[in-house]
């Protein structure tokens, strides 16, 4: 499957696992496991050529899967998903999503999940 930048600059995408690909404004096509990572950072897929059978995959809202991993760490009452300061752990939030997260990212989801008033919103015992 082909994805492009939806910039005029080149992308970066990052795995977990240490891969790394770069996405063009003029798209190149990306092996699998880049896919959910590509669409998760806003890269458009296109495809130039004939229609393939291959399945179109949904893109993903990265907030939305950040907040239900979060409110997954919550609900597992897993100490060692979070750090000693009580906010989650960034590796086990990123195997949870499957993409890699920045720090400030993770906390302002984290801000928003942790809020009294919001579902599951209660916060781990330190």
């Amino acid at each position: 499957m082909k994805f492009r930048s939806p910039s005029d600059q080149p992308m970066h995408v990052a795995l977990t696992t240490g891969h790394t690909a770069q996405i063009t404004p003029e798209g190149v096509e990306l092996d699998p496991m880049f896919h959910k990572e590509a669409s998760a950072r806003g890269a458009i897929r296109f495809d130039d050529g004939p229609r393939s059978s291959a399945p179109v995959l949904p893109q993903m809202d990265r907030k939305a899967a950040l907040l239900a991993a979060l409110n997954a760490m919550l609900d597992g009452k897993d100490e060692d998903d979070f750090t000693n300061d009580g906010k989650p752990d960034l590796r086990k939030l990123q195997a949870r999503v499957g993409f890699k997260v920045a720090r400030n990212e993770a906390d302002v989801a984290w801000a928003e999940v942790a809020k009294p008033d919001a579902p599951g919103g209660e916060l781990p015992a330190a």
